[in-house]
């Protein structure tokens, strides 16, 4: 008996955590979160924009730097690109401080999440940036994590190209 219920425990594991993990196609249609100045910033789709999402704890805000600098570089403001801070796992008590530690390093306005929702909606990877780029639709069309490096930039570009010149032919026929 005791065999069984180990075999039948074993079953229940391995089935419970060899289930694929779902990552999601789509953005959210809205989300709304306090940016560091405790303006409330919104991402809604659908928009007529293509929009880089970054999403990063922590350890991985290090890293945003690096995607971000060549994107507005190459790009401008043909392409939208917001932020969300994982800032979830800060105490209550010491979000003030954490606020205004934002507001010194960053003049541009950076959506906190605290309660981890919506980075949840995004299935993102802790430790790293996540750097996400949607179509108008809001339909995710590649996931990129961790630093920058050239190799990831040229398909990060390739992707933003292609979904530009597709939002631009249809714009006009």
């Amino acid at each position: 008996m005791k065999i069984f219920l180990f075999i039948l425990f074993c079953g229940f594991v391995r089935a419970t955590f060899a289930a694929p993990l779902l990552i999601p196609t789509n953005a959210p249609a809205r989300i709304e979160l306090n940016d560091q100045f405790d303006v409330p910033q919104t991402l809604t789709f659908p928009t007529t924009n293509i929009t880089l999402l970054t999403i990063a704890d922590h350890k991985g805000s290090e890293q945003i730097a690096g995607w971000i600098a060549p994107v507005k570089q190459r790009f401008g403001k043909r392409v939208d690109i917001c932020g969300i801070a994982d800032v979830s796992p800060v105490p209550h008590f010491l979000r003030g401080m954490i606020r205004k530690q934002f507001q010194k390093a960053q003049s541009y306005p950076v959506m906190l999440d605290w309660s981890g929702d919506a980075v949840k909606a995004f299935t993102y990877v802790p430790d790293q940036v996540n750097v996400l780029v949607m179509d108008g639709s809001g339909r995710i069309l590649t996931r990129l994590a961790g630093a920058a490096n050239e190799q990831v930039l040229q398909k990060l570009y390739g992707v933003l190209d292609g979904a530009l010149a597709k939002r631009d032919a249809s714009h006009h026929p």
